[in-house]
């Protein structure tokens, strides 16, 4: 019953869609980066108001006013944004999954605490008896299991092998002359953004799970 509560108070948190517009945000950007790079290279910053909408495009795109050519780069940006857009749906998944893991461990907190329990509408009990303690330990066990394990390290653990792959094709003097080089750079500082919360959504989770307070318990 304890646990249907602490489960029902999480499930009715309204997570935030900050890391979703972002992922958004950077899908868009990644798949327009092809027709930026082309006009920066093509054209000075100064020439471009000196042209016709329609140059501008056939630059951006590549092509002459070739049909079949068009079509391919309209495809290959449609498809682009949309694997990069799941990619980072993946992480904002991920995102909320450690999210939910450090509510279950605030709210398992406050079960012995009579002001926090009476704030977040949890039952409250006293680590007196050798009955409470069996009964919190096994909560504590049940909780720290609930959501996606696997799944969710298997993401995380792809954003971080991406960008140690990123960081081995540096190139000092010519790496920015590169479109490829430029994608790289705009990935690893969204990941980063996204490791950074995973790492401070896991290490305040352990805090709340494993504190002096919890580990004398399990000592007695």
């Amino acid at each position: 019953e304890i646990s249907g509560m602490i489960m029902n108070r999480v499930n009715s948190y309204i997570p935030g869609i900050g890391y979703q517009i972002f992922g958004n945000a950077i899908s868009l950007i990644l798949g327009l980066m092809p027709f930026v790079f082309r006009l920066s290279q093509a054209k000075d910053l100064e020439q471009l108001a000196t042209h016709s909408a329609t140059e501008l495009c056939m630059t951006a795109f590549g092509s002459n006013g070739d049909i079949l050519v068009l079509s391919m780069v309209l495809i290959s940006f449609v498809v682009r944004v949309s694997l990069v857009w799941i990619f980072f749906f993946l992480l904002c998944v991920a995102e909320r999954t450690y999210k939910q893991r450090l509510l279950f461990a605030k709210l398992f907190g406050h079960l012995t605490s009579a002001r926090r329990a009476r704030k977040s509408e949890v039952p409250h009990f006293r680590l007196k008896k050798v009955q409470n303690i069996k009964m919190w330990l096994s909560l504590r066990s049940y909780l720290k299991r609930r959501g996606p394990q696997r799944s969710v390290d298997v993401i995380v653990s792809s954003a971080f092998v991406f960008i140690c792959c990123a960081q081995l094709l540096h190139m000092h003097e010519i790496f920015l002359d590169c479109h490829y080089n430029w994608e790289l750079v705009i990935w690893c500082i969204s990941l980063t953004l996204f490791l950074l919360r995973f790492v401070t959504l896991g290490s305040e989770t352990s805090k709340k799970y494993s504190n002096t307070s919890i580990l004398l318990t399990e000592q007695v």
